[in-house]
Parts: C-alpha cells; sequence; structure tokens
C-alpha cells in the first residue's frame, strides 16, 4: 500500500514544506525591503525586525527575523 504524501522525519508533508519556502521568500523579500529601506535612509533599522538585533550582516539579520516571526506563527 502506498502512501499519498511523502513525509520526512519531523511529520511534515512535502506539500507543507513548499508553502514554507514560499513564506519564507515572500517574508524575507518584504523584510529584506525594509532593512534596505533603513539602511538607505541611515535609520537603525535592526530594532524593527524580531530576532534581528544582534547579527552582523544584512542577509544575516534578515534571516533571522524571518525564522522568528515564522516559529512564531507556528
Amino acid at each position: 500500500m502506498a502512501y499519498s504524501h511523502a513525509q520526512d522525519q519531523s511529520g511534515m508533508t512535502a506539500h507543507s514544506l513548499v508553502g514554507f519556502r514560499y513564506f519564507f521568500i515572500a517574508l524575507f523579500c518584504v523584510f529584506l525591503l525594509l532593512a534596505m529601506v533603513g539602511q538607505l535612509f541611515f535609520l537603525d533599522w535592526r530594532t524593527w525586525l524580531p530576532g534581528a538585533e544582534g547579527s552582523q550582516s544584512m542577509f544575516g539579520s534578515v534571516k533571522s527575523a524571518v525564522y522568528t516571526v515564522i516559529s512564531q506563527l507556528t
């Protein structure tokens, strides 16, 4: 008997992982835009993003902010 949805060790289906990927990309683009606008106007934009306060690079800050928001949503 075959399963209709493949699951990994965490119990998530392949379909939900695709949705997670799209959600991550959308949030990453939004937070990256905020960071770029803040950088352009010489503002302290790291305090705007949750979880990005201690990061050193812009992409690292945006990535940690996205992971923080996603973990709060699940």
